[in-house]
């Protein structure tokens, strides 16, 4: 028997835009089969590809500096030429030795550490301290429903209308109310638990008095005390009628009318002390849960910078590499550091006949949500973004329907994407930077500028925007977990059927036959003649040449 065949695990299609060093073939298999070759599985309804010649490395050697002159010059140019420019990813690694730079880096992230560690003990303090407040106030709520007292939502359940016209905030309707008025008072006394309010004036009063007066300690000689008293109204201060009512001798019946007098006092005395400590203590409460919500807020920036500086030793490709990395050496300065760019702008296909941008025109315009060409239609979020196979959702499995469609409206917003512009070209920049410093004291810095050129559709850049807001999203994620006040996206994941290919479709995949059987998709389909000879071609020409042709004249490169 053979072996069985391995399930694929999910994965997000467009994360791996990489290509071969050499021969500029994407490596990424999965993209390459369903959008990025001639009949790919997926086109017409998507489209990520680009000539293997759009991908060059530009290896350049100067003085400490100039390869970060030549990167931000290059991001200021791609701006003044309406690029969108957004960095995807970067790292930074910096050996103890190199002094200077060390303490302006990693230095720094030890200081961050610090701070943040002794503000997290802060705010663990104040949570503390906000408990045992909170502990107090429930306690308080509690004797307060004994003395008939309820909270806005409880009287709007019951007969009292009128609390409607407190106008309690959204934020109090779970708070004791204590506005009276002439309605309300009687409820309240109405709605008072005297049989409650007894047992905490036995347990918490009444024993405290001493032995051989307080209830519990004469109950050997009375046993039905405590129950006769329970038993007793308010009103019960005549000997003769509560020895009759309760069947008890006289000298019970004297000690049990002495016990309610002090009761009455007692519960006249703590009603308005208990009104007035919760009023304190919830004033305390808030006061405390603003200052932990301060401290939170005071340390969101150190967090976020902390974050910011991403260790290269972090990441688990670059500890195996570092042991055999050319560049580190234990007794040698050196600094090393990776930035990704995500460069993109709309680009026009041109159309030999008028007909063609006429028919584009009819299925891009209209509202949002109408238009028959939308970034994020039905086979899009299928297939894209929440797809089970390929689809965003399977490196951020926390994104919903609702959080998609606002980044859509910011991105358009924002002017990351244009209406009524099906196709991009998109760029991903990878700036490798290494600093040395020897022994004699002379520096250098090497850069790698690796350029990689493709031509996408509208929906394919808006996914691929949809990780860059991913990733930012993550980072407001990892500073509230951190601060412990996280909480998970709300909204509705769809859950999309995927048809099962035909017999037809499955027999021309086996055979690799590229014509189609029906039109499919919205986008251009014809992969050997328009995109490759019309939409790449130019693209290349008009978009990748002159980003690689400034970079190569900034380095100095003759001819460029």
């Amino acid at each position: 028997m053979g072996k069985p065949k391995e399930e694929k695990r999910p994965k997000w299609i467009l994360e791996n835009l990489n290509r071969n060093a050499l021969k500029g073939d994407i490596l990424n298999s999965d993209l390459v089969e369903r959008m990025s070759r001639a009949g790919a599985k997926w086109l017409g309804h998507a489209i990520a590809a680009g000539p293997f010649e759009a991908h060059i490395s530009l290896d350049f050697t100067g003085s400490p500096g100039s390869v970060s002159g030549i990167y931000y010059s290059l991001c200021f140019w791609l701006r003044k030429w309406e690029y969108q420019v957004q960095k995807s990813d970067e790292w930074i690694e910096v050996s103890p030795v190199h002094a200077q730079y060390y303490q302006l880096t990693q230095k720094q992230k030890e200081e961050l550490e610090g701070k943040i560690k002794q503000g997290l003990v802060s705010v663990s303090q104040s949570v503390a301290d906000m408990e045992l407040l909170m502990h107090d106030r429930r306690r308080y709520h509690e004797f307060l429903h004994y003395l008939g007292y309820k909270t806005p939502k409880e009287w709007m359940k019951t007969d009292d209308k009128t609390e409607k016209e407190h106008n309690h905030p959204e934020e109090e309707m779970d708070d004791i109310c204590l506005v009276g008025g002439d309605k309300r008072d009687n409820l309240i006394k109405k709605n008072t638990d005297n049989h409650s309010l007894k047992a905490v004036f036995i347990d918490q009063v009444d024993m405290h008095t001493g032995e051989g007066i307080s209830m519990r300690s004469i109950i050997s000689r009375w046993p039905t005390l405590i129950t006769d008293f329970i038993k007793m109204a308010d009103s019960d201060m005549d000997p003769d009628k509560v020895k009759d009512k309760l069947d008890v001798s006289k000298a019970e019946a004297v000690i049990l009318i002495t016990k309610n007098k002090l009761y009455q006092e007692w519960k006249n005395i703590f009603g308005p002390e208990i009104k007035n400590r919760y009023v304190r203590i919830h004033e305390l409460v808030k006061a405390r849960q603003a200052s932990v919500e301060q401290y939170k807020e005071w340390l969101k920036p150190y967090v976020a910078r902390h974050k910011l500086i991403k260790e290269g030793l972090a990441r688990e490709g670059n500890r195996r590499n570092a042991t055999t990395f050319f560049i580190t050496s234990g007794g040698t300065a050196t600094s090393s550091a990776e930035i990704v760019l995500y460069v993109w702008k709309d680009f026009i296909v041109p159309e030999l006949y008028k007909g063609g941008s006429e028919d584009m025109a009819k299925i891009t315009m209209g509202k949002p949500g109408e238009r028959q060409l939308e970034v994020d239609d039905k086979w899009t979020k299928q297939n894209l973004i929440f797809g089970k196979e390929f689809g965003l959702i399977n490196a951020y499995p926390w994104i919903t329907e609702e959080w998609v469609q606002k980044q859509k409206e910011d991105m358009f917003n924002d002017g990351w994407l244009t209406i009524h512009k099906p196709y991009y070209s998109f760029f991903q920049i990878k700036i490798m930077k290494t600093g040395l410093r020897m022994p004699t004291g002379e520096e250098l810095e090497d850069g790698i500028f690796d350029v990689n050129m493709f031509f996408m559709t509208q929906n394919v850049v808006f996914c691929k925007l949809l990780e860059l807001k991913a990733k930012q999203q993550e980072m407001e994620h990892h500073i509230d977990k951190l601060l412990g006040v996280y909480k998970s996206p709300q909204g509705k994941v769809p859950t999309y059927a995927v048809k099962n290919e035909s017999a037809i479709s499955k027999v021309l995949d086996k055979f690799s036959m590229t014509f189609e059987m029906a039109k499919r998709g919205p986008y251009e389909r014809d992969f050997d003649e328009r995109l490759t000879k019309v939409c790449f071609a130019r693209c290349a020409g008009e978009r990748y040449g002159p980003i690689v042709g400034y970079i190569k004249k900034k380095m100095g490169i003759p001819g460029s």
